[in-house]
């Protein structure tokens, strides 16, 4: 197969608009399968995995591939669901082409935006499927608006479904100009007249000879308006519209025609950049079978009894069973065993796979997604997807105290195969925190954790990791004396502690003179102020955003030393602190809630309820972008708010911004949980 021959395309969108359902049908088309997966029955060949079975929606990209036309198609069937809709973000570095799935019934849902959005960054050429044309609700002209508004982009559509009266009869395909008029009806000639001629101007304008033709005789052969749909797509110009029924099978053929007419080959790439060690600017490859090997590993998930399965796209030159790689990303050399191609859960084995096309590794030693696989002579690194902070996190600890150093590898296991997944072990709280984009995702997780793993957890709602100030200055003198036989003990400082402005951390001033306390002391005196502002006075909590300086103080010439100048700093901050009205502080996260405009006073209503500040609202498309600070501890299980209150249909992203005081009635009861745990 030929690297222009091959094309690499995911099919992306929201949830329940038939992604899945459509790939089931083509697959059963072109005869990968022979029967039609289902959905609701659990039997697709997409969403294998049994939690995708029992949830009955996409978790994970599912990759196939199949010829079509003298083509061989790689298709990647990506999650529409709000948790893991974001994972396109990595296959787009496998493929040169989406089909974006929309339904009428569904909308353009917040998902779908998303889905919109990455593709535009990426520049890449994609075209929209319009699914459900059966269910008879759509207003075409008017759906297309709304595409367009949304998504920022021009839409040619090449068909036009005919409805009337709810009622949907069949797909007129506007390229066919004029064999099919006469069994239109004449209601709907004028209309497709006009989108006919929008289709030819449009297309017309991608290249000035067929500007001059079509202005002169006003029509296009088929192989000028093909070739003007293709130029027109790979450069962004227009996003070609299709539409048809996956229930009814309607309209999948024509889709595939478009894949391999319409879509760009690898080719379109040219050529692929990253860096190499000890070589400045970038560095290229071609797009070719003659350059040295490149590979990225775009997807890593693991299966029972196999481990770790590795997808890969080759960029350049060939990947072959038996090899050895270089691991750019992780520095290491790698020994490939087999190499596959992927239909679902089944792997085929072949000899190699060639720039351009799609892949898959497994019982690979160290490699993971958003790693680099090259020739060991020629090596290079591609850039990393950059990631986005997560939403949600919770605490987990094992059911079983013996499971504390399993359930750390394998958390750490998860998170090589999910970028989207974090964890952490909070110094203060000793908790093990999880972090994800939702409290599906963490509970998927969870799940994972017990049926792939047998790990059994169980979940605590993480610590607030609140902080201790002061707001007037005091000093404080703190005095260790201690006589035994011997040698004694003696440490005597006089300190004063000031704030500081927020964020400024600690500070600590020398200015002692005279040499009262010996300059060798010093350092043990700020040793134990450090120590001693690790559990502040109120609650327990760090003391942050404080000066201390140590002014004066005396020494004996026989029994003073570092441990007894520390314990003497020790004593002396805490009693500065006691008299400076100490007062606890509070994380505050950075909101940025994006919902539907008919959502927005539900939303404020909501946040305001969460001690949160409204910062702005900016207007955009029918949606409202609010901009709010709100207290960490305010934000538990907010994902899952959001949905309820948005019906699905509000996204936000969230980042701790700074501290702030916490108001005296809130403070009182944390102080109060904090003393009732430090009894117990």
């Amino acid at each position: 197969m030929s690297i222009e021959n091959l094309r690499n395309i995911v099919i992306a969108g929201g949830q329940g608009t038939g992604k899945t359902s459509l790939v089931e049908l083509i697959l059963y088309k072109v005869k990968v399968t022979g029967r039609r997966g289902r959905v609701e029955e659990g039997t697709t060949l997409s969403d294998y995995d049994e939690i995708e079975k029992r949830r009955r929606f996409s978790i994970n990209p599912s990759l196939f591939h199949f010829s079509w036309k003298n083509h061989k198609i790689n298709l990647l069937d990506m999650p529409g669901f709000s948790d893991f809709v974001d994972k396109i973000r990595f296959a787009l570095r496998g493929v040169e082409a989406a089909i974006v799935v929309t339904s009428p019934s569904e909308g353009i849902t917040s998902e779908t935006r998303r889905v919109f959005q990455y593709l535009t960054e990426e520049k890449m050429p994609f075209l929209i499927f319009i699914n459900k044309i059966e269910e008879g609700k759509i207003n075409f002209p008017q759906f297309l608006q709304e595409i367009e508004k949304e998504a920022e982009i021009v839409c040619l559509p090449l068909q036009f479904p005919l409805t009337s009266e709810g009622n949907f009869s069949k797909i007129v395909n506007l390229w066919k100009l004029d064999d099919e008029d006469a069994k239109i009806p004449s209601e709907f000639q004028d209309e497709i007249r006009e989108f006919r001629k929008k289709l030819l101007e449009v297309v017309a304008e991608t290249d000035d000879s067929l500007i001059e033709k079509y202005l002169e005789t006003e029509k296009l052969s088929k192989e000028e308006l093909e070739k003007g749909l293709k130029d027109g797509t790979h450069q962004g110009n227009f996003v070609p519209v299709m539409c048809g029924s996956v229930l009814k099978d309607i309209g999948i053929e024509p889709l595939l025609d478009a894949m391999v007419n319409i879509l760009p080959s690898p080719l379109i790439r040219d050529s692929v950049k990253g860096s190499c060690p000890g070589k400045e600017g970038e560095v290229e490859r071609k797009i070719s079978m003659n350059e040295p090997l490149s590979a990225f590993i775009f997807q890593t998930l693991t299966e029972e009894h196999l481990g770790e399965i590795n997808f890969f796209k080759v960029y350049s030159g060939k990947l072959s069973s038996g090899s050895t790689v270089y691991n750019s990303t992780q520095k290491e050399e790698e020994k490939i065993g087999q190499v596959y191609l992927v239909q679902g859960r089944e792997r085929e084995e072949v000899s190699q796979v060639i720039a351009g096309d799609i892949g898959a590794l497994t019982k690979l030693k160290n490699t993971y997604v958003q790693d680099t696989i090259c020739d060991p002579q020629s090596p290079i690194t591609f850039p990393p997807v950059p990631l986005l902070e997560p939403t949600t996190s919770i605490a987990l600890k094992p059911v079983s105290r013996k499971d504390e150093q399993k359930m750390s590898l394998v958390l750490a296991r998860l998170v090589k195969e999910d970028p989207f997944l974090r964890v952490e072990v909070d110094k203060e709280s000793k908790q093990t925190i999880l972090s994800g984009m939702g409290e599906v995702h963490l509970e998927i997780t969870i799940e994972r954790l017990k049926n792939k793993f047998n790990l059994q957890v169980e979940k605590e709602v993480p610590r607030i990791p609140y902080r201790e100030t002061i707001t007037t200055t005091s000093e404080a003198q703190g005095k260790y004396k201690r006589q035994t036989g011997g040698h004694g003990q003696y440490g005597d400082v006089w300190l004063r502690v000031k704030p500081l402005p927020r964020g400024e951390g600690f500070k600590f001033v020398d200015a002692i003179k005279g040499g009262v306390v010996p300059s060798r002391y010093i350092p043990a005196v700020e040793k134990g102020v450090k120590e001693a502002l690790k559990k502040g006075v109120l609650a327990s909590y760090p003391l942050i955003d404080i000066e201390v300086t140590l002014f004066d103080g005396s020494h004996h010439p026989v029994d003073s030393s570092d441990i007894a100048f520390q314990i003497a700093g020790s004593m002396g901050v805490k009693k500065a602190v006691e008299q400076a009205n100490p007062i606890l502080l509070e994380p505050i996260a950075e909101l940025e809630v994006e919902v539907p405009n008919e959502f927005l006073g539900e939303i404020n209503g909501d946040l305001n309820s969460r001690r949160g500040k409204i910062i702005g609202v900016e207007s955009y498309k029918g949606r409202e972008k609010i901009k709010a600070h709100v207290p960490l501890s305010e934000l538990h299980n907010y994902s899952a708010s959001l949905r309820s209150l948005t019906q699905g249909r509000g996204i936000f992203r969230r980042r701790i911004s700074h501290y702030e005081r916490v108001p005296e009635e809130v403070a009182q009861k944390i102080i109060n949980q904090a003393t009732s745990s430090n009894k117990q």
